[in-house]
């Protein structure tokens, strides 16, 4: 499933990436319009492997909503995220698996909403990932520490699939968002 979503995902961005882009962005003001409060800090990520661009939403959603913005951080193996702030004209350097991060100078920062890459997604936002099982620890150590984000899934909309194969630990996202449009899980 995720070969075959991973092919379709890269497709997409190469027929459409940056519209696909711009048009997150343009619904920022409608997002941050659905949000029940206001987020203080919200982390996007850099794109890789085809993945949707969330840089120019995640600069839209922060100055519709007054928000903060951070990047992810992988720090070690089979650990939870780290988030670092982040300033659209600050440097990103290499990590870990040659993905671009803030500088350790940026600090770190904890996000209350969080933008997340997927692979796949179903209707009841069960979010198939990369397989690193990152986003999954962070989520468990967040919500262990009483400060569960809310979760939006973001991803082409080819990448909605019939069903995704969830464990009993795996959390379903709060929205689903594409370059079409906002999707409320189906619970």
């Amino acid at each position: 499933m995720r070969r075959d979503f991973r092919r379709l995902r890269r497709a997409a961005a190469a027929a459409g990436g940056a519209d696909a882009a711009a048009a997150l962005a343009a619904g920022a003001g409608a997002l941050a319009a659905r949000l029940s409060r206001p987020p203080r800090r919200i982390a996007g990520y850099v794109a890789a492997g085809g993945e949707i661009d969330v840089l120019p939403l995640l600069v839209a959603l922060g100055a519709a909503t007054g928000a903060g913005l951070c990047l992810p951080v992988v720090t070690a193996p089979d650990t939870a995220l780290d988030f670092r702030v982040w300033q659209p004209d600050a440097p990103l350097v290499a990590g870990a698996f040659g993905i671009l991060m803030p500088e350790a100078a940026a600090g770190r920062c904890l996000p209350d909403l969080l933008l997340m890459p997927l692979v796949a997604v179903d209707r009841a936002g069960r979010r198939l990932g990369q397989g690193g099982g990152f986003y999954d620890r962070t989520l468990a150590a967040a919500d262990a520490a009483g400060r569960m984000p809310l979760t939006i899934g973001v991803c082409f909309a080819i990448q909605l699939a019939d069903e995704v194969p969830a464990g009993p630990l795996d959390r379903p996202l709060d929205l689903i968002l594409t370059e079409r449009g906002l999707l409320v899980p189906v619970r």
